[in-house]
């Protein structure tokens, strides 16, 4: 059986461009998760959906506290190429749910990048989560689902 969650949409001005006159909107499509912790599951975070991250990313003061198989070391790079320009983590197999205010999808096994970096955002990628299933986006109505 199939379960949909619906995805939320944010919308704001690029304040620093605002001030060069320069309009650009900064939005964000984000979908509710929760993780396996050794009792139970954490309160639900609000994570970037991103179709552009191969794998998920999740920040130190959300994986320390939940179960994971750490299976190695890894330095991940971004759309800045330089030799320095990368984010030290941690890979490993976890466990999430995807939720919203009527459903919750069962336990997704996935791998993640652990951030060893404090201030990285939560992102969920494609790897175990929406290579796994159906993404519904209508960006102009702000209307979105994942049904896993």
């Amino acid at each position: 059986m199939s379960i949909s969650v619906r995805l939320h949409f944010s919308k704001a001005l690029d304040l620093e461009l605002l001030e060069k006159n320069i309009e650009v909107w900064l939005r964000r499509l984000t979908v509710q998760v929760s993780f396996k912790t050794p009792r139970a599951w954490t309160q639900p975070y609000e994570a970037i959906m991103d179709t552009g991250a191969p794998v998920s990313i999740i920040p130190p003061a959300i994986w320390k506290d939940i179960d994971r198989e750490i299976l190695g070391e890894y330095k991940i790079q971004g759309i800045v190429l330089k030799r320095d320009a990368f984010l030290p983590v941690k890979i490993a197999n976890i466990s999430c749910v995807l939720m919203d205010e009527k459903n919750v999808t069962g336990t997704l096994k996935i791998k993640a990048y652990l951030s060893l970096e404090e201030k990285a955002p939560l992102v969920l990628g494609f790897e175990n989560i929406i290579s796994n299933a159906r993404l519904y986006i209508d960006t102009k109505n702000d209307d979105g689902y994942i049904v896993i």
